[in-house]
């Protein structure tokens, strides 16, 4: 069976008996009627009944993202969410790379952190009674919930900013010295982000940043079973800004910008709405459920090891 993607979900609507994968490590109480959260194991576990069991590939990693908006006014709470993430998950020479680009990444230690649950809350609100932000159309960064099913290093597209009406311009830099310019037309913001998990439940997420940019043209691509045409745009990648992290089972990875942001830290996570207010953006990518087990599937394993090396 191939992998898919799930469709998006708003968290106003996600409820208990969804399908939704397990909550270990975090726990989100509602504190409003209608809050959305993550289930807890407990409620997964009694919903399972009702809902028939998937198949999914033994090198299957579950993942669940969603992005998170702030508004302006509210942008000083995020110092605060920081304090409650470990950014020493990264090596220091790719953190002071991140930091020259405007970018910062941590593992969410302990419970989701007040601020972001709040702003989780307002935005199931919203959801329901705002009709753009319910088609995720009220910024060019939309608030929902996407759950993608991750063969072992094999690619997805874990979309930030779709394609953009103006052209993007893009300072980097890759020794915090000289500064290079870029602008980019009909721009889409993404991370390739592929997942390779390990025997003890716990897996690998690789988050590179890139921007798809101009028209669509053809070109020749080389897979596993040759070279082969493929219509698609001019890419812009940052080997150099990939992350690396590893998860266990219910554990956050957090991405964002600086405060304040800038360089290539602003043109992913500062969000332009439609009444053409500014607000920074959150990116959570939570591991929700793996299927590789070392003990009673080495073959499988082994196949795994070697797509993450490719």
């Amino acid at each position: 069976m191939q992998p898919s993607d799930r469709g998006p979900s708003s968290w106003s609507s996600y409820q208990p008996a969804t399908r939704w994968a397990l909550l270990t490590v975090l726990v989100l109480p509602c504190c409003v009627a209608g809050c959305a959260s993550w289930s807890s194991e407990a409620e997964a576990e009694r919903s399972g009944a009702l809902r028939a069991p998937r198949q999914l590939n033994p090198d299957t990693v579950v993942i669940e993202t969603v992005l998170v908006r702030f508004p302006r006014n509210r942008a000083a709470e995020l110092s605060g969410v920081w304090e409650r993430a470990s950014e020493s998950v990264l090596d220091l020479p790719l953190r002071e790379r991140l930091d020259n680009n405007g970018l910062r990444a941590g593992v969410l230690l302990g419970e989701l952190p007040r601020a972001i649950r709040q702003q989780l809350e307002a935005t199931a609100v919203n959801q329901t009674s705002d009709a753009l932000e319910h088609a995720g159309l009220a910024a060019d960064v939309d608030n929902l919930m996407r759950q993608l099913q991750c063969r072992a290093g094999r690619r997805k597209d874990l979309m930030v900013k779709r394609e953009l009406p103006e052209p993007l311009t893009v300072l980097t830099t890759l020794d915090g010295k000289h500064v290079c310019g870029e602008t980019f037309e009909r721009a889409s913001v993404l991370f390739d982000l592929r997942a390779v998990p390990h025997g003890d439940g716990s897996a690998s997420i690789e988050l590179t940043p890139e921007i798809h940019h101009g028209d669509h043209r053809q070109a020749f691509v080389s897979t596993d079973f040759g070279v082969r045409p493929e219509i698609r745009r001019s890419v812009q990648v940052w080997k150099e800004l990939k992350l690396n992290v590893k998860l266990q089972r219910g554990q956050v990875l957090m991405v964002s910008s600086t405060l304040p942001a800038k360089a290539l830290g602003a043109a992913f996570f500062l969000s332009q709405t439609a009444d053409h207010s500014e607000e920074h953006v959150l990116l959570l990518v939570r591991l929700a459920e793996t299927q590789l087990d070392e003990l009673f599937a080495p073959e499988v394993m082994e196949q795994a090891r070697a797509m993450a090396e490719r």
